[in-house]
């Protein structure tokens, strides 16, 4: 999946209250360095589908890589969620 189409499922995953459309990615408190990157993330002027990308500074903060991590891990999972019951314990 690339970068403007891992964005994309992103915005469709968080959903849209307003329009009606439940969310289905949910980002724990703990996930404290992507709450904190999400709301920075600027579009792109040269690309507007795409995010700009923003490297760390020399002391490791800041960034986008906690988004990117995000980006790649929704690449790497299917949008519905199966219930099952666990067994054998």
């Amino acid at each position: 999946m690339g970068r403007v189409n891992g964005w994309a499922e992103i915005l469709h995953r968080l959903g849209d209250v307003a329009g009606g459309v439940k969310p289905t990615l949910f980002i724990h408190r703990r996930c404290a360095r992507l709450v904190e990157c999400l709301p920075t993330l600027q579009h792109d002027p040269n690309r507007p589908e795409d995010v700009l990308k923003v490297d760390a500074d020399e002391d490791g903060v800041g960034g986008d890589d906690a988004a990117d991590a995000l980006r790649y891990l929704v690449a790497t999972k299917a949008r519905t969620v199966a219930e099952r019951k666990l067994s054998g314990w």
